[in-house]
């Protein structure tokens, strides 16, 4: 197997020692960077340097994180210099899931805007999955400027979506559980309405506001309505359904960002779990399978999608835990991790290992001995690695 070695992480170092990559992307338009774990720093040194690489040397010109949209787009706007203010206070405002809060995204941040050609988008669904408000705000302030009629559709929204909103993921959807069924479907209702009569308005609005606001405002839409529908779903899989119970809308509203952003044809880099980025679906329990981010841009793109996933042969990393009792419901936490487990990536990869490798791991698809295994947190999953991944990073040790 072709391996790199990356001979430092200084995310302003010299990328010569990246240039063997040049081959091993190609012409792909979609390149994934994952991650075992969100907020290591090792990883995000490595995503920095890759990035740097992708844009500088390759011509990528999108970097889109795991992270809203809608909250995003002002992270776009400071990047391309529209807005003033501090790295840290845009990324803390413009990245949803605590992601803004690292100095390594916060430096990757402040490195886009030096460089004024290479665009910032969130993939994800608004609001750390607890409210549709930052996308409905985002399309009420659109149809301001193009169709005052529709304000009483978007106050209604509010409404209800304002009921059940929260800080946290989970206390959202605890209280979306709550909402009287009735509601929940006036909410379904009113959203599927404002959907049509945008679509149906299209004409009006593109010569009123312009193309690409409408392109904007009707994917903030767009990730709302699906917002309610991952709620809808959840509710029904926790009431007993099984066919609710495969439907993973999230990642579905995370392709149809990727396809949003690839209309102009840019290149286009993500940066997202290894589990959201994986070529192959996930199966649950031998039961059924789950479409991921990954599988999606497969199907779209095929081969013109490289998927590279980060993970490492040791040290420390974060891990949730169940909280009950708390306002999150989950608490983060860091643990050390065992040596790699047999038929793992890590234990294929590790022996001799003291600097960040990158291996081209597709050689070894269809081989008796191929890894079936790879880290997630602190523990493992089970699958195919090497048909999930085409590249992957081993860290030898997690700080």
């Amino acid at each position: 197997m072709d391996a790199i070695t990356l001979t430092t992480l200084d995310a302003d170092a010299q990328l010569d020692d990246l240039e063997p990559l040049r081959t091993l992307i190609g012409d792909a338009r979609v390149v994934g960077i994952g991650e075992s774990a969100h907020n290591v720093r090792e990883y995000q040194q490595v995503r920095h340097r890759l990035v740097r690489f992708l844009t500088e040397r390759m011509g990528f010109s999108t970097v889109a994180l795991e992270s809203g949209f809608s909250e995003g787009l002002a992270v776009d706007r400071w990047v391309r210099g529209d807005d003033d203010g501090e790295a840290g206070e845009v990324a803390e405002r413009g990245l949803t899931y605590g992601f803004g809060r690292t100095a390594e995204t916060q430096r990757l941040l402040a490195w886009l805007r030096e460089q004024k050609n290479v665009r910032f988008a969130g993939l994800d669904l608004p609001a750390d999955l607890g409210s549709l408000l930052p996308g409905v705000d985002g399309v009420a302030s659109y149809l301001s400027g193009v169709d005052s009629a529709a304000s009483s559709i978007i106050d209604q929204i509010r409404t209800y979506a304002e009921g059940w909103s929260s800080p946290y993921t989970m206390a959202a959807f605890a209280a979306y559980l709550k909402t009287p069924p009735a509601e929940r479907d006036a909410q379904t209702i009113l959203l599927s309405e404002l959907a049509a009569r945008v679509d149906a308005m299209r004409p009006l609005y593109v010569r009123r506001g312009g193309a690409a606001g409408f392109a904007t405002a009707r994917h903030e839409l767009r990730l709302a309505v699906l917002l309610d529908q991952m709620l809808r779903a959840q509710a029904a899989a926790v009431g007993g359904s099984g066919i609710h119970a495969a439907v993973n809308v999230r990642d579905t509203a995370m392709a149809e960002t990727a396809r949003h952003l690839l209309a102009g044809g840019e290149r286009l880099i993500i940066s997202a779990a290894n589990t959201h980025l994986q070529r192959i679906p996930i199966s649950l329990a031998g039961t059924f399978e789950v479409a991921v981010l990954g599988s999606h841009l497969v199907a779209d793109l095929g081969d013109d999608y490289v998927a590279i996933a980060l993970t490492c042969a040791g040290g420390r990393t974060p891990t949730r835990r169940p909280a009950p009792g708390t306002a999150s419901g989950v608490e983060v936490l860091t643990v050390d991790l065992a040596e790699p487990a047999p038929g793992s990536i890590e234990a294929r990869l590790s022996p001799g290992a003291t600097e960040t490798r990158l291996t081209d791991i597709r050689p070894l698809r269809g081989t008796p001995d191929a890894p079936q295994r790879f880290r997630n947190l602190d523990s493992y999953i089970d699958l195919p690695v090497a048909d999930a991944f085409d590249l992957a990073v081993l860290v030898p040790e997690l700080t």
